[in-house]
């Protein structure tokens, strides 16, 4: 396949371009997970593939408290994923998240109480009147003689979280509170060969053409796994497509680029060790290739506007900016804050 090809059958699967997903559910169901490191920025991921692309609030209010859920699941990162799917997902992954967190565990001292600090946090989260955060669960465990903050008490909530101890709840302000797991999680137990091809087979339905490597990189799993799981796995075929010329306004984390190790497609920079180079800002895809960045600056007046600002990485002719600015004011929308629109450039 030409790069093309592969860009256009990637985005045509994530619905970036044709029919956009009925419902969230059912965007997340079929993409599997998706990366949530930053909230706000997530929220217009989901937005962007959604029929009739569903307000902030809406999609917020189903990630805190209906069928979607997030976690840190897969790697060791947020991502958001059905809640029917979570309990599995973290059988399978959650052992080499917690390999991986071992070393800065170490580091800050809690790695030899790991155990009695998440049995804590739990005791803590279960018998409180409602979600906490994790400043709030901090202080319970100082009134229990235990000074946890910062990135201990970080790895402690991870680790509650992969021992499906806590999970996430409604968001206060910027910050994740926690809830029971178990009141929020229903049980879904699965072997791992099992477990291991239902996954490999949610992620090329939302994510192929895609190499075995991409998905052990995407999954957290070793590549003997991956390789395994897709001989098993056979792909449903979509229509043969290219873009459709639409410009992408998406967060650097956003499925269709960080899905995959390889991500030269794109022609997306590559900095030292594999790193994605983007000039410090979220990317925007003009046919699927890295056309320019962004970022949202707050107002630098308490009553002023906001700052929508995108800066070219390569030239782009007026029907270019045109098709940008477009995508760009639809984020705005979805916003739903005064932002004004700046090209950094000169047109």
């Amino acid at each position: 396949m030409s790069p093309a090809e592969v860009r256009g059958e990637r985005m045509a699967r994530q619905r970036l371009i044709g029919e956009p997903f009925p419902d969230l559910v059912s965007c997340v169901g079929t993409l599997g997970a998706v990366q949530f490191q930053e909230f706000e920025d997530s929220l217009w991921s989901l937005a962007r593939r959604t029929h009739d692309r569903p307000a902030r609030d809406a999609i917020a209010a189903e990630i805190a408290e209906g069928r979607l859920v997030r976690h840190h699941v897969l790697r060791p990162t947020w991502h958001v994923v059905r809640i029917e799917d979570l309990g599995w997902m973290l059988d399978l992954t959650a052992d080499r998240i917690r390999a991986q967190s071992r070393p800065q565990m170490r580091a800050t001292g809690v790695l030899d109480d790991r155990d009695r600090l998440v049995g804590l946090v739990g005791e803590i989260v279960e018998s409180a009147e409602g979600p906490l955060t994790r400043k709030e669960i901090g202080a319970a465990l100082a009134e229990r003689g235990v000074e946890l903050k910062g990135q201990a008490l970080g790895h402690i909530t991870v680790s509650a979280e992969l021992d499906k101890v806590v999970t996430t709840g409604p968001r206060r302000g910027s910050w994740d509170t926690f809830v029971p797991f178990a009141s929020r999680i229903p049980t879904v137990e699965l072997d791992r060969e099992e477990a291991l091809v239902r996954l490999a087979t949610m992620y090329l339905a939302g994510h192929a053409p895609a190499t075995a490597r991409d998905f052990a990189w995407w999954a957290g799993l070793t590549l003997t796994d991956a390789k395994r799981a897709f001989e098993q796995v056979e792909v449903d075929e979509v229509a043969p497509t290219t873009s459709d010329g639409t410009a992408f306004i998406l967060s650097l984390f956003d499925e269709l680029v960080i899905a995959y190790q390889d991500r030269s497609h794109y022609e997306v920079p590559i900095a030292g060790g594999g790193t994605i180079d983007v000039w410090g800002g979220n990317l925007v895809l003009l046919d699927g290739v890295v056309a320019a960045t962004w970022r949202s600056l707050k107002p630098k007046r308490k009553d002023g506007n906001g700052l929508f600002e995108i800066t070219p990485v390569r030239a782009l002719t007026r029907a270019d900016r045109d098709r940008i600015d477009a995508d760009a004011l639809a984020f705005i929308d979805h916003l739903d804050i005064p932002v004004d629109l700046q090209w950094k450039d000169p047109a």
